[in-house]
C-alpha cells in the first residue's frame, strides 16, 4: 500500500506481543484513520474449514463459528469508549448511533470489496464469505473497519498457502485493488 505512494500505512503493533483490543481501535482514531483493517490467521476447532473471509461490525453474529470467533477475541479486553460527558444522555446516545450507522455502511462496502478483489486472488470461504460478529476491534464509532481473516490455520492447506510468499503476495494484492476502490468509489453526503 506504501508502495502505491497513495496511502501512508499505520500497525498498531510491530512485532509479535499482545496490545490490547481498546488500544489498538485507540491507536487508528489518534492516527485519524480513513479505515482499520485487522488482519488474521486464526484457528477453528474444524480442520475442514478453510478460506479467507472478512467481518464487520453486528451486535448480533451471523453464525456460531462468527460469534465463537468474535467471544475468544474479545475475552481480552473491553470494548472502547467514547466520551461525550459535556453532552445530555440522549444527546451522545443519538451522535453515537448516527456515526455508527454511517461507519456501518462503510464497512460493508469495505467488506464487500474485499471479498470481490480477494476472491480473484485467493479461495473465499464458499459459504457467506462476508460476515458479521461483534468484534472489539470493529467497534470505533467513527472509523470504517474490518477483520479480515486470511485463512485456518487449523487447515493443512490454508497454512501451507499462508506460509507462502506468492500466495501473501496474492492477498495483498487483493487488499490493495480493494482499498483502491474503496477510496476511488464516491461518498455518500453525511
Amino acid at each position: 500500500l506504501e508502495a502505491t505512494g497513495r496511502y501512508r500505512v499505520h500497525l498498531t503493533r510491530d512485532g509479535d506481543y499482545f496490545l490490547p483490543l481498546r488500544e489498538r481501535v485507540q491507536k487508528a482514531r489518534r492516527w485519524k484513520a480513513d479505515i482499520f483493517l485487522s488482519i488474521h490467521a486464526d484457528s477453528i476447532g474444524s480442520t475442514d474449514t478453510r478460506g479467507a473471509s472478512v467481518y464487520t461490525l453486528s451486535d448480533t453474529a451471523s453464525d456460531a463459528e462468527a460469534a465463537a470467533l468474535a467471544a475468544r477475541e474479545n475475552r481480552a479486553d473491553i470494548i472502547v469508549g467514547v466520551d461525550l460527558s459535556h453532552e445530555s444522555r440522549d444527546v451522545a446516545n443519538i451522535l453515537i448511533d448516527l456515526a455508527q450507522r454511517e461507519t456501518l455502511n462503510r464497512s460493508a462496502e469495505l467488506a464487500h470489496l474485499l471479498v470481490r478483489e480477494l476472491g480473484q486472488e485467493v479461495r473465499m470461504l464458499p459459504v457467506r464469505p462476508h460476515r458479521f460478529a461483534g468484534f472489539a476491534v470493529l467497534k470505533a464509532p467513527d472509523v470504517p473497519a474490518a477483520l479480515l481473516e486470511l485463512g485456518y490455520l487449523s487447515n493443512a492447506e490454508d497454512e501451507r498457502l499462508l506460509r507462502q510468499s506468492a500466495h501473501r503476495r496474492r492477498v495483498a494484492l487483493g487488499i490493495q485493488r480493494a482499498i483502491d476502490a474503496f477510496f476511488a468509489a464516491p461518498q455518500q453526503p453525511r
